[in-house]
């Protein structure tokens, strides 16, 4: 008899079953953390991103957990109806509601109510369907491994390396262009002196204290802006890769917002240990780093933990990856109102226009193509 394997209840016939399960187990110990699933609106949301397959589950442990998304907003549609009409009478408040205004609540009511049922209804219909469909792509589906990290790391790269400003407005008029410095006539810091003999794309170095991230930073030309997302310093073929400079970025006449790029590692390596940032204890506890270029020292306080997605050329929506240069106030105003949206934590971001920005971006499988970015403001 073969060896099953087994997460409470469940049973699985192959190891990889059983590691698309504990990625759906994971997926779900986030979710179920970080929203109150028992709530209606946030039912009907997370009901929606399911549907849409904007989050996806991998393993009948991930199936069940739809099925209760669903039976928690069929359960709790009354109460949706009657926080509605609750809302609906605040904005009436200090007016008589006359026989029209109570049948348009009446009729918003019914066609909320009807929408409850038919929904439940659907999900009725469907839940055999999907059930033998899902079962059906357990055997042999493999989940997101490093591999397929690496992929999206390096498309979304490829995407910022390729994209123009689009998030942001910029201001027709242009702003008077300082003396640039010339690399050249800059001295590499002792410290990094013998690492830059080795290696003349270093960078620099990014440490923050009490986690593993310790490494060398590098950056190459916009010819090969994702070299290192598959080679280590030594130039040589690497999983792992090494952290690097967007090839848009200029370190010396220094940009608005440096942005670094790394794997998010399942062993916790290069840019794995990030996703531990959105403990908001641990956020508050690691927000010093240092990042250090190759002519010059400094230190960088973390202000955010936020989440986003790749979006690619035709999608009309903000990109963080994209944010290199504050041209005007107006602009750098415009960054921050839409990382404020994408906040993990309930908190407002303090960074203002003149700042020097760090961008620390990963990975992260919380939705397809998602990502995990940290935001620090020099000091």
């Amino acid at each position: 008899m073969s060896e099953k394997y087994k997460i409470g209840e469940y049973e699985f016939d192959t190891y990889e079953e059983y590691l698309a399960a504990q990625e759906d187990v994971k997926k779900i110990d986030f979710l179920t953390k970080e929203l109150d699933i028992t709530d209606p609106d946030v039912a009907v949301r997370l009901y929606t991103l399911i549907r849409n397959k904007e989050i996806v589950f991998r393993s009948k442990v991930g199936l069940s957990f739809s099925w209760y998304v669903t039976d928690v907003l069929a359960k709790n549609s009354q109460k949706l109806l009657e926080e509605k009409r609750q809302k609906e009478e605040k904005k009436q408040q200090g007016k008589k509601l006359g026989m029209a205004g109570c049948a348009c609540i009446l009729a918003a009511v019914l066609c909320l109510g009807y929408y409850g049922v038919s929904l439940w209804q659907e999900h009725l219909e469907s839940l055999e369907f999907e059930r033998l469909q899902n079962m059906q792509n357990l055997t042999g589906q493999m989940i997101h491994d490093n591999s397929q990290d690496q992929a999206d790391g390096a498309k979304g790269n490829q995407e910022s390396a390729q994209a123009n400003v689009s998030g942001t407005k910029k201001k027709t008029s242009k702003k008077k262009e300082p003396v640039k410095t010339d690399p050249a006539n800059l001295t590499v810091l002792k410290k990094y002196r013998e690492l830059y003999k080795q290696n003349k794309d270093l960078a620099g170095w990014l440490s923050i204290d009490g986690t593993v991230i310790h490494y060398p930073v590098m950056q190459t030309g916009k010819k090969n802006p994702d070299f290192y997302l598959h080679n280590d310093f030594e130039k040589k073929e690497s999983d792992h890769g090494t952290l690097f400079v967007d090839a848009r970025n200029d370190f010396v006449n220094r940009d608005t917002n440096l942005i670094i790029y790394g794997h998010n590692m399942r062993d916790g390596t290069m840019f794995g240990g990030l996703k531990s940032f959105m403990d908001q204890s641990y956020f508050e506890n690691h927000r010093k780093l240092v990042f250090d270029t190759i002519y010059e020292k400094a230190e960088y306080q973390i202000v955010a933990v936020c989440l986003s997605k790749v979006n690619y050329q035709d999608d009309q929506t903000f990109r963080y990856y994209d944010f290199i240069n504050a041209e005007s106030k107006e602009e750098f105003q415009a960054f921050l109102a839409n990382i404020q949206q994408l906040t993990v934590f309930d908190q407002k971001i303090d960074i203002s226009y003149g700042d020097e920005l760090l961008t620390l971006s990963t990975c992260n499988s919380y939705i397809q193509d998602g990502r995990l970015f940290l935001i620090a403001k020099k000091e």
